[in-house]
């Protein structure tokens, strides 16, 4: 709670290499996973099915970014370099060389309508809250699939199972959940279309996370300018 606070303490967001190159390593897998339709070769194996699938060029595959902070960068800048079909969206607008870009509400609809591997990177807010709901899911083209690295709470869980099993979402890779851990009887952990993995997706490495704190510590005594510094009225 930033009201919590006094007003005039700055407030910086953990920005270390670490978390940025973990990020992009977690979601590059979890994009050729669902690409290359390995979640359903899974399944075959299950049911000792031989059936290979036709792949899908990297090219005519579009993956959109929802949040185009420094992580959501640094994913698509991988995303581009794999050769994929590159779209983002965020609250205002961005120029990304490369990347088709849509801002606010009006641009919604047009970034979901073409994206077939949604990547959630937003941040949490009062805005964010409940986001990837069934309204966001219907606006998808049907069998997208879902990589979800955000904050558990943007996720509506009621309507991803439901979209799961009309097959509007055709697969789910979730790293973060509400709550975490996870309830023991919670659907999310049997369900034979979503991967679940315990908020492992980017950590925080002590020693290059020691510098960047060192570094804000230095800059805050000689009033320079701190990296990862919140706005408070954006709340991120």
């Amino acid at each position: 709670d930033l009201n919590a606070l006094p007003a005039d303490l700055p407030v910086v967001r953990m920005v270390e290499p670490g978390i940025v190159s973990g990020m992009v390593e977690y979601v590059t897998h979890a994009v050729l996973h669902l690409h290359r339709d390995m979640p359903q070769y899974r399944r075959q194996q299950q049911r000792a099915e031989w059936q290979p699938r036709q792949a899908k060029l990297a090219a005519d595959r579009r993956v959109g970014v929802l949040g185009l902070g420094s992580l959501g960068q640094a994913v698509l800048a991988q995303m581009k370099a794999m050769g994929f079909d590159c779209a983002g969206w965020s609250r205002s607008q961005h120029h990304i060389d490369g990347v088709q870009c849509h801002a606010g509400s009006e641009g919604l609809a047009d970034f979901l309508a073409g994206t077939e591997i949604l990547i959630c990177l937003l941040p949490l807010t009062e805005a964010t809250r409940g986001f990837l709901n069934k309204k966001l899911f219907e606006q998808l083209p049907k069998g997208a699939g879902l990589v979800h690295v955000g904050r558990g709470p943007q996720l509506v869980d009621v309507d991803l199972l439901a979209a799961l099993d009309t097959g509007q979402i055709g697969d789910a890779i979730l790293d973060v959940t509400d709550p975490e851990p996870l309830t023991p009887e919670h659907p999310f952990w049997s369900h034979a279309h979503i991967a679940l993995t315990p908020h492992i997706a980017s950590m925080t490495h002590p020693l290059s996370a020691a510098r960047v704190v060192l570094d804000n510590l230095r800059r805050f005594d000689r009033n320079e300018p701190m990296v990862g510094l919140v706005d408070r009225l954006r709340g991120y």
